[in-house]
């Protein structure tokens, strides 16, 4: 009788999809620094509206894909009612939705990056990018969203050599507990946080 052979267990297979060059380098980074394996689709967005992010975030999970998280800053779609009704009408399509995670800043990603820097908890409101990075230049002068200065600085091992991860985690967590609390439609929040502790515990 011919023994069975035993099929491995295919390889959980996870891709990040984001909706700018900031996104996509500080994730690449990211995979790097901490030896994750996961795919991040599109290679460069050709595309940041959210509708052709979660489109592509769909196609993944239809390619076969485990997880897949969907990366926005929300500071363009909550600004316009229109847009905030669209985004909220789509996140809400749970079987379209399925295996995705949505990981979301407010107003950018860039947040994220400035709590590694902050010395105690603030709940101050930045309503767009150029609000925040001002703050965020003190800690880095020559920062900008452009290929140049992302290849030349990696901001994943940057953050955690010069900014403190830990607490920008904690501050993250605190954000997302007054958010809920709070009535200012525009409060700032980040969950990029509860993205890295899933890689981890994969």
């Amino acid at each position: 009788m011919a023994r069975k052979s035993k099929q491995k267990p295919a390889k959980f297979q996870v891709a990040i999809v984001g909706e700018g060059i900031s996104e996509w380098f500080y994730f690449s980074d990211m995979k790097r620094v901490e030896n994750f394996s996961f795919k991040l689709k599109p290679d460069l967005p050709k595309h940041s509206d959210f509708k052709s992010i979660i489109r592509t975030a769909r196609d993944k999970v239809e390619e076969g894909y485990d997880l897949v998280f969907c990366v926005l800053d929300l500071d363009r779609i909550l600004s316009n009612d229109v847009e905030r009704q669209r985004y909220s009408k789509e996140k809400q399509k749970k079987k379209a939705n399925k295996n995705i995670v949505f990981t979301e800043s407010m107003p950018c990603l860039e947040l994220w990056f400035l709590l590694h820097f902050l010395g105690h908890f603030s709940s101050k409101v930045y309503e767009d990018y150029s609000q925040v990075v001002k703050p965020l230049k003190k800690f880095i002068p020559e920062y900008e969203k452009t290929e140049k200065f992302f290849k030349a600085k990696k901001m994943y091992a940057f953050l955690q050599e010069k900014g403190n991860p830990k607490k920008a985690s904690e501050f993250a967590t605190r954000l997302l507990s007054e958010k809920e609390k709070s009535d200012e439609p525009l409060y700032n929040f980040s969950n990029i946080h509860e993205l890295l502790e899933k890689l981890k515990s994969l």
